[in-house]
């Protein structure tokens, strides 16, 4: 089980601050995340282009989608921000 945290507009979007999920890869997390945050709030709305360019961090080190988890690992999920 991983322990997943939203931030920025991504958790104003789908309602949700934090998830368990059980995944062996960022990328399985991923296909699941969709499902666990419907579960957990049924109004949410999760943008798939929104979740994909999220910056995706495993106990604080920036991952690839190929990247491996283990049981306990703290998965940060961070909008991309730009400005100008």
């Amino acid at each position: 089980m991983v322990k997943v945290k939203t931030f920025g507009v991504f958790r104003l979007d789908v309602g949700v601050n934090d998830l368990e999920i059980e995944a062996s890869s960022v990328k399985e997390l991923i296909g699941k995340l969709p499902g666990a945050i419907k579960e957990k709030n049924p109004a949410a709305e999760v943008d798939m282009k929104a979740l994909k360019g999220c910056i995706i961090a495993v106990n604080g080190k920036q991952v690839k989608s190929s990247s491996k988890l283990n049981d306990g690992d703290s998965v940060w999920l961070v909008p991309a921000v730009a400005g100008g």
